[in-house]
């Protein structure tokens, strides 16, 4: 397959799971200009993540099913660093010490925050918990899912791996004077 179809066939597959346009530029919005409070209580804004792939998930310790995919949204954090795309788990527990307990005690090495029930998830509506977001580069919102069963994780998983396989093969073209 060359170049061009290869972009073509990865673009299609964004476009098949994307998100409906429209209500998602607001949360894309939203979501970009929040101000998110990491464990140790620093303060960081996704926007420092602008030209990267972004998994955004809310989460919080008393739901099964997102404890049930943390691990796995820790193991793409790490597989996809290299490759310009972050995980960021924000715990909507009442407490940054419920949610510093459970990653401590799993392991887990992704971007945490803390923002409450209260915060970003109750302007957001949350459809459901744990709620996942995949904004593309340009930080729109492409994919939103829902539950933590393995066609959900598989959706989120292809969505971001296509995200990265057009950006590396748009570089390439780029790199090499345009798709031959």
């Amino acid at each position: 397959m060359n170049r061009t179809s290869s972009i073509l066939v990865a673009l299609m597959t964004v476009a098949l799971f994307a998100a409906p346009a429209g209500a998602d530029e607001d949360v894309a919005i939203q979501l970009q200009g929040y101000q998110l409070t990491d464990l140790d209580g620093g303060e960081h804004s996704l926007r420092e993540h602008r030209g990267e792939v972004v998994v955004v998930n809310f989460w919080a310790s008393w739901c099964a099913p997102c404890l049930k995919e943390l691990p796995t949204l820790d193991a793409w954090h790490t597989e996809w660093a290299d490759r310009g795309a972050r995980v960021a788990a924000i715990s909507v527990d009442s407490s940054p010490k419920k949610a510093r307990r459970f990653i401590d005690k799993a392991g887990l090495g992704l971007d945490v925050y803390h923002d409450g029930p209260d915060g970003l998830a109750r302007k957001l509506d949350l459809p459901f918990l744990p709620c996942t977001y995949v904004l593309d580069q340009s930080g729109k919102v492409v994919l939103i899912s829902g539950g933590s069963s393995e066609e959900e994780l598989t959706r989120i998983q292809n969505t971001v791996e296509a995200l990265l396989s057009s950006s590396a093969a748009l570089d390439t073209a780029s790199t090499h004077g345009g798709a031959r």
